[in-house]
C-alpha cells in the first residue's frame, strides 16, 4: 500500500470554487511536503513540481469525463492506497475501500428546480452512494453540516467542520498593466462593483442586476462587472441586460486570469455577492481580504463567515438590495468600518490549517 490519495481532478485550468478548494489543498500539501499522492489532469504536466505527483494518462475535458474517469478507469489505482480522498460529493460507486469526501453544500436538494433532470439524477446517484460508504465526511463550514444532517441524519458522527483557507496573492502588478485592464472593461478605478463567481442560477445575478438598474434610476453612477465563466441556466440573464439598454454599464467579463482578476478586485469600489445559497464563498473572503467593501446576500453561510465584516441584504428583495447598493458605494465611514472589521476575520482562513485538519482526519480514519 501508498498511503493516501488525493483525487486532485477536480482542479482545472479555468475552475472556481470546489475546483479552487483542490487547488488550494493539493498546493499546500506539496508546499509543506505532506506525504501524499496527488492525482493530477494531464494538462498540469509542467506547472507543479513534487515526486508525489500522479497523472491521469488521458485528455480530460468537462465535468462527464472527469467523472467517468474517476468511476470506472481509477479503480485499480485507488486500490494500491489505503485512504482516498475526493474533494466533493462523488466518491466511486464500485470502489470500497476507505475514503473521505468533502461535502461543500445541498444545493442539489434545498435548489432542485436550478438544476437539469440530468444533473439531478446523477447528483442523486452519487450522493447516496457518498452517504452510505465513506468513511468520513468533511464539511466546509458550519452550515454546509446542518444541512448535510438535514436530509441524512444517520451521518452526524461522521461529519467533521473543515473551514477552507483564503488565498490572498502578493502580485507585483504594474500600474500600467491594472490601467489597461480597466480600459479592456471600459471602466474606471473605484467606479464599478464587482461580482466574481460562475454565472449560475443559485449566484441570485438576475436579481443583482435587477438591484443595480433600479439603483442607477435613483443616481448611482457607477458600473457593474460580472467576472466569471458561463455556467447553466444563464440565457435569461443576458436577454435581460439587453432589454435593459445598459449593455454598456453591465460588463461580463467571462473567464479572465488571475492577474486580470486581481487587478479588477484591486480596483472596485464595492464587491456585491447576493447567492441565494452556497457552501462556504469564496470570493467575499477574497475581497475582504483585500479590503474592499462587501455587500452580501443575508444567507445564513455568508453571516457565519464574513461577520461584521460585512453588509447584508435580503437576496429576494429587490428593493432592500438597491438601497443596500447605494448605502454601501456612498458611505465612508461604513466602508472604513467594513474594512476594518475585515482585517481581523481574515486571519481565521489559512490554508496550512486547512491542510493540517484534513490530514488529522486522514491519520484519524486509518486508525
Amino acid at each position: 500500500m501508498n498511503g493516501i490519495l488525493l483525487n486532485g481532478l477536480l482542479y482545472e485550468g479555468r475552475g472556481a470554487g470546489i475546483s479552487k478548494y483542490t487547488q488550494m489543498i493539493l498546493k499546500t500539501f506539496i508546499e509543506e511536503n505532506y506525504n501524499i499522492d496527488i492525482l493530477l489532469r494531464d494538462e498540469f504536466k509542467n506547472n507543479l513540481n513534487s515526486q508525489n505527483l500522479i497523472y491521469a494518462k488521458q485528455n480530460i475535458t468537462g465535468s462527464k469525463n472527469r467523472i467517468i474517469y474517476e468511476q470506472l478507469k481509477a479503480q485499480k489505482l485507488y486500490k494500491n492506497y489505503d485512504l482516498v480522498h475526493f474533494p466533493d460529493y462523488a466518491t466511486p460507486l464500485f470502489y470500497k475501500g476507505k475514503k473521505i469526501a468533502t461535502i461543500h453544500d445541498m444545493a442539489m436538494y434545498t435548489m432542485r428546480d436550478k438544476y437539469t433532470k440530468m444533473q439531478i439524477m446523477t447528483k442523486d446517484i452519487l450522493m447516496r452512494n457518498t452517504i452510505k460508504n465513506a468513511d468520513r465526511l468533511i464539511c466546509v463550514s458550519e452550515f454546509s453540516k446542518k444541512e448535510l444532517i438535514k436530509y441524512y441524519p444517520e451521518v452526524e458522527e461522521k461529519a467533521t467542520v473543515v473551514y477552507s483557507g483564503i488565498d490572498i496573492p502578493k502580485y507585483n502588478i504594474q500600474g500600467e498593466f491594472e490601467a489597461n485592464i480597466l480600459q479592456k472593461y471600459n471602466i474606471e478605478k473605484d467606479n464599478y462593483i464587482l461580482y466574481v463567481g460562475t454565472i449560475a442560477p443559485p449566484k441570485n445575478i438576475h436579481n443583482l442586476i435587477k438591484a443595480y438598474v433600479k439603483a442607477c434610476c435613483e443616481g448611482l453612477s457607477c458600473k457593474l462587472v460580472i467576472a466569471g465563466k458561463k455556467g447553466w441556466m444563464y440565457e435569461e440573464i443576458f436577454k435581460y441586460v439587453n432589454e435593459t439598454k445598459m449593455e454598456k454599464n453591465i460588463i461580463f467579463t467571462d473567464y479572465i486570469s488571475d492577474l486580470e482578476l486581481e487587478a479588477l478586485y484591486r480596483n472596485a469600489k464595492i464587491f456585491s455577492s447576493i447567492s441565494f445559497y452556497e457552501g462556504f464563498g469564496f470570493p467575499p473572503l477574497e475581497a475582504i481580504g483585500r479590503g474592499i467593501p462587501v455587500l452580501l446576500s443575508n444567507i445564513d453561510i455568508f453571516k457565519e463567515i464574513c461577520k461584521d465584516s460585512a453588509l447584508y441584504c435580503d437576496p429576494y428583495d429587490i428593493k432592500d438590495i438597491s438601497d443596500n447598493m447605494l448605502k454601501l458605494v456612498g458611505d465612508k465611514v461604513l466602508q472604513n468600518k467594513l474594512k476594518s472589521n475585515g482585517e481581523q476575520l481574515i486571519k481565521i482562513f489559512d490554508w496550512s490549517k486547512t491542510a493540517k485538519d484534513i490530514y488529522d482526519i486522514y491519520l484519524d480514519v486509518l486508525k
